[in-house]
């Protein structure tokens, strides 16, 4: 490897909470900016920089990065890329554009929305879940001495997967309201209000865990 290799490597090292966040924005713009069809939904990639970033300094905050990348980085990762990959198969069935009609038919009605997903987006929640279980094999691959950190165990994973999935349909609802405001609830929308809310979900799992952990730890 050479040294511009190795200074590259040891540098998203030190700097994995934005480089972390960086692909996952990156992933979320690819398939945003192939769905515009109006400039008016340019304002959907602002409004999913907010959300992301903003999910990931949360996730920095709850859980700082001691040596390398975190548990809830490497599913967020992880999960992102199963989770686009899943929804090009699920596309291939019923267009974005169908999806995203439906979903904003269904809104604000959280049940119906998240009916809707596990119907028309099986492959998109499959793909999400194997991702998260991909971090949890990375994880014990590159830190074997790590046995308490968020999402190295399997339960523990799935608990933060079911979180994402919940926040996925919350993202897409909140943003369909602010499309009241801003016009143009279309695909742009509910992909940054789906991957948004995966990055919150995953907020709101790990606040949950620190808690219980916390509680766990004042009865010792």
């Amino acid at each position: 490897m050479t040294q511009l290799a190795l200074d590259l490597v040891g540098a998203l090292k030190r700097h994995t909470l934005a480089a972390s966040a960086a692909v996952v924005l990156g992933l979320a713009w690819w398939w945003q900016l192939g769905a515009v069809q109006q400039p008016r939904e340019l304002i959907w990639l602002a409004v999913t920089a907010f959300s992301v970033l903003t999910g990931f300094v949360a996730l920095g905050w709850l859980r700082p990065a001691r040596v390398g990348i975190t548990a809830p980085q490497a599913m967020m990762l992880l999960g992102t890329a199963g989770m686009l990959a899943g929804l090009g198969l699920d596309v291939q069935r019923a267009g974005l554009d169908a999806i995203a009609s439906m979903c904003a038919a269904s809104a604000p009605d959280f049940l119906a929305v998240a009916r809707l997903h596990l119907e028309w987006l099986p492959a998109m929640h499959a793909g999400m879940v194997t991702g998260g279980l991909g971090a949890l094999v990375w994880l014990r691959k590159a830190r074997p001495h790590c046995r308490r950190q968020f999402c190295a165990r399997f339960a523990q994973n799935l608990a933060c997967s079911a979180w994402m999935m919940i926040g996925m349909v919350a993202g897409v609802i909140l943003y369909y309201r602010l499309a009241a405001w801003l016009g143009s609830a279309g695909v742009p929308a509910m992909l940054g209000g789906m991957i948004g809310g995966m990055v919150w979900g995953m907020v709101v799992s790990v606040t949950l865990y620190r808690v219980a952990l916390g509680v766990l730890d004042a009865r010792r």
